[in-house]
């Protein structure tokens, strides 16, 4: 009895994890591996819940004006002060909030999907249409960023007048996004395609489409998700940037460039809390969307596991 006992032992059978266990468990290891991503993406996760909730954290209206509380230190009442006009600062930093969150996001959205198709396309189609794109794409990079995206605002600006400032911004970054985009996802598609699951995808007869959805598209989802990550702190700095030269939001919208350029210059030694608050907020969620992108690579780039 004892050797057939040794014999054949009885197997315990463990249970996977839940699906809540499996997400803590990745947490806790991507915030063990990478720390600066992990504060990156608290960041992130904290511009997100500021936008959504703004109306309950919000104390006062921030287009509201009153000459009677106008230029007031950050106090128990007025968190982060007033500006010239008695606007509550610390309210128009939080809906300063959804602005970004509103052009960050919408601009990744709208550049990483027609640079995903043009990309694809050109590293499958080859040929013609892939030597007439990638001339596009150099005669777009060669001209200076904010240039080309101050060009865009006024063209649109003037012929459109009545699309709002926030969706012009974000048009005017993702038409370049999106051109220059297509070139990384062309080089990461380009590498798929000489694939041999994709040759003998050809070899049974696959139509070219599924061969692109199927097998090539699905196969570059690191690289849309780390380009899209580290370019929505860059578009959200990129639409300060406009503001603050005056070609985004306009006053007296509460975005953070424009807080910069006019309460934040104007008054910038008498009332410098003008100045801290939008310049700490845009410094944070630039910095933690950075961080959080290189992360982001770090763990889902097969090329870079295994590296310290």
């Amino acid at each position: 009895m004892a050797m057939t006992e040794a014999a054949h032992p009885l197997e315990r059978i463990v249970a996977p994890p839940s699906l809540p266990t499996r997400v803590f468990l990745a947490v806790t290891k991507f915030m063990r591996r990478k720390p600066l991503g992990a504060f990156g993406a608290a960041v992130t996760l904290t511009l997100i819940l500021t936008a959504i909730f703004a109306d309950s954290l919000a104390q006062f209206d921030p287009l509201e004006q009153s000459q009677a509380t106008a230029l007031i230190a950050p106090n128990s009442t007025f968190l982060a002060g007033t500006d010239q006009f008695g606007r509550d600062m610390f309210s128009r930093l939080v809906y300063g909030a959804r602005i970004s969150l509103f052009v960050g996001v919408s601009a990744v959205l709208l550049g990483i999907v027609p640079g995903t198709v043009l990309g694809v396309l050109s590293a499958y189609l080859g040929g013609t249409f892939d030597y007439l794109l990638q001339r596009v794409v150099d005669a777009i990079q060669a001209v200076p960023g904010i240039i080309l995206l101050i060009a865009i605002s006024i063209v649109l600006g003037t012929r459109f007048p009545n699309i709002p400032a926030q969706v012009i911004v974000v048009i005017a970054l993702a038409i370049p996004n999106a051109i220059s985009e297509s070139r990384v996802l062309r080089g990461a598609s380009m590498q798929v395609s000489r694939s041999e699951y994709v040759t003998a995808a050809r070899a049974i007869g696959a139509t070219d489409v599924r061969v692109m959805t199927r097998h090539v598209l699905p196969n570059i989802t690191s690289p849309i998700i780390i380009l899209a990550s580290l370019a929505f702190g860059q578009f959200i700095l990129a639409e300060a940037t406009l503001s603050f030269l005056g070609f985004g939001v306009q006053a007296p919208e509460p975005s953070w460039g424009n807080m910069l350029s006019a309460e934040g210059r104007a008054y910038m030694f008498a009332a410098p809390w003008l100045l801290w608050g939008p310049a700490i907020a845009l410094s944070m969620v630039v910095f933690g969307a950075n961080m959080f992108g290189d992360a982001l690579r770090d763990v889902l780039d097969p090329r870079l596991k295994g590296s310290r």
